[in-house]
């Protein structure tokens, strides 16, 4: 289906958010609060399948994951399922109207493991508003530019993690999805990559600088390996989420 079919799909349907819940997929079941014109996939449980397949694989019962663009709180769904009530999932959405929807997701699921952090990520260590354009209920860099604008306040995670990880600052996996700011969000956890070197998935958008990207992870003793989420070509493209693993670490 072409993107503008898809668009014109989307506009019809309805915009109201609402308890729904999720038909099929790995967190069948589960309920969310959103809209089907904001997230039809999510309630149909047909999107994400590759990445949730991978974190089947390689997210443990009581680690720690971010999950950095949480949007709807989806993927944040999977991973609390996955690491169970004795684990933590810390789901970053920086646009207050949408953390409040994940934070609703929650309660309805009874996820004490699940934290909402209502702020986004940045490579400035100072707590700074930024405006920025937000369609479907997320902010978004590129492509949304005649969207409504909103402020968000913005950090870096090298900065705001000590203070919102209640004391234990171990960290074993993160989810990156964040519109085409994943370099500034990746700048900004220099320190936390380095000191706990966890598991990386990232999605890259239209416009990043793939080299300067894997060049910081690379810095942090990753590997310059981008493992496709969906199997395919070892080149970074578009729209889809690759692995990235410590150089010590086995990701068989």
């Amino acid at each position: 289906m072409n993107a503008k079919l898809k668009e014109a799909i989307r506009d019809l349907l309805p915009t109201s958010i609402g308890v729904h819940r999720i038909q099929r997929g790995p967190v069948r079941g589960a309920r969310i609060y959103t809209s089907w014109h904001d997230y039809p996939g999510a309630i149909l449980g047909t999107t994400e399948a590759p990445l949730l397949a991978w974190f089947a694989r390689h997210v443990m019962a009581g680690e720690t994951w971010l999950d950095i663009g949480a949007h709807y709180g989806y993927t944040s769904l999977a991973l609390a399922r996955l690491v169970g009530v004795t684990g933590r999932v810390f789901a970053f959405e920086p646009v207050a109207a949408t953390a409040g929807c994940i934070a609703r997701t929650r309660d309805l699921n009874h996820l004490s493991q699940l934290t909402i952090v209502p702020i986004g990520l940045s490579a400035d260590p100072e707590l700074r508003p930024r405006c920025l354009p937000v369609s479907r209920g997320m902010a978004e860099s590129i492509g949304a530019e005649t969207a409504p604008h909103q402020a968000i306040d913005t950090v870096s995670l090298d900065s705001l993690w000590e203070s919102v990880s209640d004391g234990n600052a171990v960290i074993h996996g993160v989810k990156i999805d964040v519109q085409g700011m994943e370099g500034d969000v990746l700048s900004g956890m220099r320190s936390v990559l380095c000191r706990w070197k966890p598991k990386l998935v990232i999605e890259f958008h239209r416009g990043v600088d793939r080299r300067t990207v894997v060049d910081l992870i690379e810095s942090c003793g990753y590997g310059r390996a981008a493992i496709p989420i969906l199997p395919g070509s070892h080149k970074i493209e578009d729209d889809r989420s690759y692995a990235f693993f410590p150089l010590t670490a086995n990701h068989l």
